[in-house]
């Protein structure tokens, strides 16, 4: 397959060089451009020439090494053994123990997705990228009608714009979290332009509703809807004013001289239980910050791309996940987190997920 040309140089590519040198220098063993060209060629290719290399290698390139050179990667930084005896070597994937063809699998996806994102709107990309991973999360391409439910304010809550009666009324005054509703529909409308969307409580939506793609956002005591999928699914968590359970264990926000410093949120993904080939998607935490920091780890630009490899590589596409996460709040607001660093989540579910 000829390597891609790209008309210009997206964020992903740059990374994706980058992470090509870095495997190359500082893996395992330092190797010049020749010597992990000739690796990767195995025994009965060529391999690849240094300039090439260099070309992939290098963040103001336009050139993508094809996907099965992305795989010979993998291949060959999966296993310090390839490097035992002083020249570089593809380890056949039959002699790779367990272990090494779970590293194996993760490299492998992390540089394919990295290639994905980085030929958006290359005629070879819309050809060999995998739709599915490509997409971002919050593109429904079915265009099926989306539904988002939020949790509903207590009538001693809400404002007096709640009330149809007033003068001033506002239909979404009654609504929690509407800093994450925001966010959320925002995104889910820039994704899906031409799509339905609807805007409802646990208590008005119908069953229509309840059976288009769903997103569920609120901590799960005001979100009666939450409440009753999360049974369903039999989620491991709980979550409440207090804390968030599981187990007997409890994970609670901190809060500082008065202020909320942090709080914690809960993200979780999977097929519709009730509805083929619909997605269901919830954002709960113990504080609107921690359900609002749940939402912008897919969100916020500076972290989307990255948090949504991370979960691609972490879980088969079908897989319903949940991850319990810290959510850091600065001045009331909170911030998006890297969910690959394991300092930031708290527990996830599927624990043993797919290599």
């Amino acid at each position: 397959m000829p390597d891609a040309a790209l008309p210009s140089r997206s964020p992903a590519a740059v990374r994706l060089a980058r992470r090509l040198r870095e495997l190359r220098e500082r893996e395992y063993s330092r190797l010049t451009q020749e010597e992990l060209g000739r690796a990767l060629g195995g025994r009965t290719d060529e391999g690849v020439s240094p300039a090439t290399i260099s070309m992939w290698e290098n963040p103001a390139s336009d050139r993508l090494p094809p996907p099965h050179r992305l795989t010979a990667y993998a291949r060959l930084f999966c296993t310090p053994r390839s490097f035992d005896d002083g020249s570089p070597r593809l380890i056949p994937e039959h002699e790779l123990t367990e272990q090494e063809r779970e590293r194996l699998g993760e490299l492998r996806r992390e540089l394919l997705e990295l290639r994905e994102y980085a030929g958006h709107g290359t005629a070879e990309a819309a050809e060999t990228a995998p739709v599915s991973r490509a997409r971002p999360l919050w593109s429904f391409p079915d265009g099926a009608p989306i539904t988002i439910v939020c949790g509903g304010l207590p009538a001693a809550a809400q404002p007096p714009q709640a009330d149809p009666a007033d003068l001033n009324y506002v239909r979404m005054a009654r609504f929690a979290d509407l800093d994450a509703l925001v966010d959320i529909y925002g995104a889910v409308k820039a994704n899906n332009p031409e799509s339905l969307v609807i805007l409802t409580t646990a208590r008005e939506m119908t069953r229509v509703d309840a059976l288009n793609h769903l997103v569920l956002i609120g901590n799960t005591e005001l979100n009666l809807a939450g409440r009753w999928f999360a049974r369903h699914l039999e989620l491991p968590v709980k979550v409440d004013d207090t804390g968030v359970h599981r187990d007997g264990e409890t994970y609670t926000y901190t809060v500082d001289d008065g202020e909320l410093i942090e709080d914690v949120g809960v993200f979780v993904r999977g097929p519709h239980p009730s509805a083929p080939h619909r997605t269901l998607t919830m954002c709960d935490g113990i504080t609107t910050r921690g359900v609002r920091g749940a939402a912008q780890c897919f969100l916020n630009p500076t972290v989307r791309e990255r948090n949504a490899a991370w979960v691609a590589r972490r879980w088969p596409p079908d897989t319903t996940y949940c991850v319990v996460m810290r959510v850091p709040v600065l001045n009331g607001e909170p911030l998006p987190q890297v969910l690959e660093d394991p300092a930031t989540r708290l527990y996830e579910w599927p624990a043993s997920p797919a290599g």
